[in-house]
Order: C-alpha cells, then structure tokens, then sequence
C-alpha cells in the first residue's frame, strides 16, 4: 500500500517560512534578471533543428529576495541545466526548450506580475520548478489551466489548487476551496520511526521561536514525536533574545538524544553554541530537505559537536549518491553548464532537475501537440512517477482523507567528513506503516 502523501512534520513549507522571521516587510516592484543570466544557446552536435518551433516553458523563482540570492536558486538551477543538455541532445522531438525565468523577488505582487506575464505574453505551456516564496500568482495559473510541474511547497498553494503538481505529489483534492480536507493535512511519522528503530533514540528536544510559524511548525514535530514514544522536551526562546543557555541546560538534564528545531540557521548555530558550553551531545540533529547542502560544513564549521550530530531525510535521491545514473547525469551537466554552482549543490537543485525531467517525460508523451491538456492527462495518470529513479515513486491520485497505517518511505544522509553519506541501502525500500496524524496548517 502506497502512502497517501501525507507529507512528514510540515516538511519544506514550514521550516521555509522561517527564514522569514529575519526579514524585514518587503516593498518596491520587484526585478526581474535578464534571462542571459540564467539561459544560453547551448551548443553540441545534437542540437535542435533550426526551424523546429521551440517549447517555451517558465520558471517562477524568487532569485533576488531579501533572503539573499542563494536562498531559492537550487530548484532553477538544477531545472535549466537539464533543459540544457536536453537541447545538447536534440531537444523534444527535435524540437528546442525555450526557458524563460521570471524573479518575483519574494514579493507577491511581483510574483502575480510574473505569471501574467508568462502566461499571457510568453504563453508559457507550463510551469517548471516554481520556486516562490510567497506564490500569490497560483489561483491565476490554476485559472488558466497551466500546469505548474515539480514546485516546492513553501506555502499552501499546491494543497489547493488544481493545475499545481508539487515536487512531492499529492493525494488531496485540490479543487481550489480548501487546503487538503476540507482544512485538514495530515502528516506521517516514518522520519521518528527511523531514529527510534534504528538509533534506538526515545528523547528528544524541539526547539522554536515564540513566533506563529515557529510554534506550528513545532507543535507538528512535538506531536509526531509524542505518537512515536517519544519523550518530548518541547523549548520556546524569544526571537529577540533567545536564552540558548537555558534551554541547553534542560536538555541535559532531560537526556536528550534528537534535536528537531523550528528555526533558522543562525538560531541553529547558536543553539548549538550553546550546547557545546554546557557539554551537550546528541545522537542526532535532524534537519529538512531545504537544509540538505553542500554548504552545511561551513555553516555549522565551529560548532563541530553538531556538525556530525547532523542528520537530513527527504524524499528524493541523495545528490552525491552518483552511483544512480540520474544523479550522475545531473552532476555532470552541472559541472557542465555551471561549474560555479558545483561547491554549492543541494538537494532542491537536483529536485529541480527532477521537476524538469517530470515536465520532459510528460511533453514527450504528448507527441507533436504538447498543450494544457496533454500534460495535465500525464500528471494526473495513475502509475507513480520517479523521475527516473530520483524521487519516491509518487502520484496525483485522489484520495480519501488517510485512516489507519499508511506506508510511507523516506531517504536518509549523515554529514560525514566533508560530504552527505547516505545511510540507507535504498530509499524505495526504507519504509515504515505510520500513523497519519491530522493537523490545520
């Protein structure tokens, strides 16, 4: 029994939404890059015929937020360079990718301008690889029946809205009424699962602001813990002056053995400041797929009890784990098209590739007509879809809302010397029959 994509502990979206905390109310009208800066005519024997009408596709990224350039680059990163060396191969059905990239700069009026804009004047077949931090533009592309395929669900909008095909899948309605059930999302507990069965770990700490996303992000983790037996240290800290002190201290005294946050990363560091001082280890830091970088070394580099306490779950291939070929051919187009890029690869970049390579397999299955609703007829087909091998078989079924044990997979990686090494013999097959638990986002 296949799970009903529930997702684990509020995953991508509410750990995103925390980066915010440390930003100031965004004004202004936005930028959008020149697309030079993220397209090129790439070259190769294989090329597209010249007189083949190009597949223009879009990507929505909120590239020049006030969270800094780095923050939402990886997914359209990842989805340009196999766009790329799609091309260099010849294209679709000999026919050119044109990829045209709009920065809504984390703003949701700039990102309505942007979806407009590639709707209605690039028009746009789909959406690739969304990356938004505030999607305000999704009931008009839900509206006009474009697939966005392959987004990252920072907010609510791919639990609502039909013509929205997350990176993750989905089992929820999706009618554009209520997010999942009629208000209700479910998540799995498969992430505590693991480290209880095979750490053997049964304390843990959870650490937030006292901020609203913070402590709903929380409260999801401190619930899920709590249905897996865990016992549960539940730590709030003031966002203006966190008392990272206090709360090591009663981690000492609790045992803990896992440390699951709902904070940035400079909260993270202090913490861990923290716990270095007051003689704090930890079988197991736990973060999120956001979190899964090459940069992770130089993040936590002073704080080394942490740093190999750091673990990370998702649910798509690692992207160092090469002996996949479809990791490989993502690292080698990367190296490729953007070697800059090569020393701060992460996870959400490979699950851009992923997301382009879902759009691909989906207008290839089209034939000479790729429109609307030929995509929408792949996306919404009933076989789970991998992506050749680089996500957990997934689809866009509708379903019931989840009851009983849901069979649910997850993958696994431990920072180790410089790198992730993942530490389960395949993710398709590291799963657990978990609880689903109902909560209101």
């Amino acid at each position: 029994m296949r799970p009903s994509r529930p997702r684990p502990a509020g995953a991508v979206r509410a750990a995103l939404a925390l980066l915010l905390l440390a930003a100031l109310p965004l004004s202004g009208c936005g930028s959008r890059l020149p697309e030079r800066d993220f397209t090129g005519a790439p070259g190769g024997t294989g090329a597209p015929s010249a007189t083949a009408a190009p597949i223009t596709v879009g990507i929505v990224a909120s590239l020049s937020s006030i969270l800094g350039t780095q923050t939402f680059s990886g997914p359209p990163s990842g989805a340009q360079a196999f766009f790329r060396a799609l091309n260099d191969a010849g294209g679709l059905g000999g026919r050119p990718v044109r990829v045209v990239v709009c920065d809504d700069s984390g703003d949701g009026g700039d990102n309505q301008a942007c979806v407009h804009r590639l709707i209605g004047q690039d028009h746009v077949v789909a959406l690739v690889a969304t990356t938004a931090m505030d999607y305000a533009g999704a009931p008009y592309v839900s509206a006009q029946g474009v697939p966005d395929i392959g987004g990252q669900p920072i907010g609510t909008a791919y639990d609502q809205y039909p013509h929205l095909y997350q990176i993750y899948g989905s089992s929820e309605p999706r009618d554009g009424r209520a997010v999942g059930w009629n208000g209700v999302e479910y998540q799995t507990t498969q992430v505590y699962r693991y480290f209880e069965q095979r750490l053997g770990l049964h304390s843990a700490a959870v650490v937030s602001y006292n901020q609203s996303e913070s402590a709903s992000y929380a409260a999801q983790l401190v619930q899920g813990l709590k249905a897996e037996g865990y016992h549960v240290l539940n730590e709030t800290v003031d966002f203006a002056l966190p008392d990272f002190g206090a709360v090591a201290a009663g981690m000492k005294a609790a045992g803990t053995q896992l440390v699951m946050d709902a904070m940035d990363t400079g909260g993270n560091v202090a913490l861990c400041q923290a716990m270095a001082a007051a003689g704090v280890s930890v079988a197991a830091k736990a973060t999120n797929v956001q979190n899964w970088t090459a940069q992770a070394g130089a993040d936590y580099h002073g704080v080394p009890g942490c740093l190999n306490a750091l673990w990370v779950t998702s649910s798509s291939r690692s992207y160092e784990d090469v002996r996949y070929p479809a990791v490989a051919a993502f690292r080698a187009a990367m190296q490729r098209y953007y070697p800059s890029r090569v020393g701060q690869l992460s996870q959400w970049e490979l699950e851009g590739w992923a997301a382009a390579q879902w759009f691909a397999d989906a207008a290839a299955s089209c034939g000479a007509r790729v429109d609307h609703a030929c995509l929408d007829r792949f996306m919404l087909r009933p076989q789970p879809y991998d992506a050749h091998g680089l996500l957990i078989p997934t689809d866009f079924v509708v379903k019931p809302p989840p009851t009983g044990p849901q069979h649910a997979c997850l993958n696994v990686a431990r920072w180790q010397g410089r790198g992730w090494a993942t530490q389960v013999p395949d993710m398709d097959t590291n799963c657990y029959d978990v609880p689903a638990l109902p909560y209101r986002p």
